[in-house]
C-alpha cells in the first residue's frame, strides 16, 4: 500500500515542474499577446484617422525588411511614404508579435522567479526602468532613422500602453506580488 502512496506521491513530484513551465509558458505568450495588441491597435487606429490603414507596420516593414532605400520611397504615394503589401505588413506583424511574445515569456519568467524568492521582484523593477530608458532611446534612434515619414510619439505611446497592458496583466496574473513590492527591497 505505501509503496502505491509513494509512487504516486514521486509521480506529481515530478509533473510539478512541468506543469509550472507550462503555465508560465501560456502566461509568457498570453501577455505578449496582450502587449503586441495594444500597440498594434494604437497604430491601425491613427493610420485609419490618417486615412492610411497599415501605413505604420508597413512604413516599418520596408525599414526593417529593406532598409532606408528600398522601404521609404517617393513611388509609394508621397514622399516618405511607404508601400502597403501584404508580404510587408503580415512580416512585420510576425516580427512584431514574436518580439513581445519573446518578451512576455521572459518577464513570465522572472515574475515566476519572483513568486518563490522575493528580492527578484526589486530586480525586476530595477531591470524595467533600464529596459524603459533604452526603449525611448531606440525610438529617438527610430525616428531619426525614418525621418518624418512617422510620427516618433505614436511609436512611443502605442509601446507605452502597450508595456502598461503587460505590467497590468502581469500583475493580475501575480496579484500577491503587488501587495508585496514595497518589502521586496529588504
Amino acid at each position: 500500500m505505501s509503496s502505491t502512496t509513494e509512487a504516486i506521491a514521486y509521480q506529481s513530484a515530478r509533473r510539478a515542474p512541468r506543469r509550472r513551465a507550462e503555465h508560465v509558458m501560456r502566461q509568457g505568450v498570453a501577455v505578449g499577446l496582450i502587449g503586441a495588441a495594444v500597440a498594434m491597435l494604437l497604430f491601425l487606429l491613427v493610420d485609419v484617422a490618417e486615412g492610411v490603414p497599415l501605413r505604420t507596420p508597413a512604413m516599418l516593414g520596408n525599414a526593417l525588411f529593406y532598409g532606408l532605400s528600398g522601404g521609404l520611397s517617393g513611388e509609394a504615394g508621397g514622399a516618405g511614404e511607404a508601400a502597403v503589401t501584404t508580404r510587408v505588413v503580415l512580416g512585420y506583424t510576425a516580427v512584431h508579435v514574436a518580439g513581445f511574445v519573446l518578451f512576455g515569456l521572459a518577464v513570465s519568467g522572472l515574475f515566476a522567479l519572483a513568486e518563490r524568492e522575493k528580492r527578484v521582484l526589486a530586480l525586476i523593477f530595477m531591470l524595467g526602468c533600464c529596459l524603459a530608458a533604452a526603449f525611448v532611446m531606440m525610438v529617438y534612434g527610430l525616428s531619426q532613422w525614418v525621418r518624418d515619414a512617422m510620427t516618433p510619439w505614436v511609436f512611443l505611446a502605442g509601446h507605452v500602453l502597450a508595456g502598461a497592458a503587460v505590467v497590468i496583466a502581469l500583475f493580475y496574473f501575480h496579484r500577491r506580488l503587488l501587495r508585496e513590492f514595497p518589502t521586496s527591497a529588504e
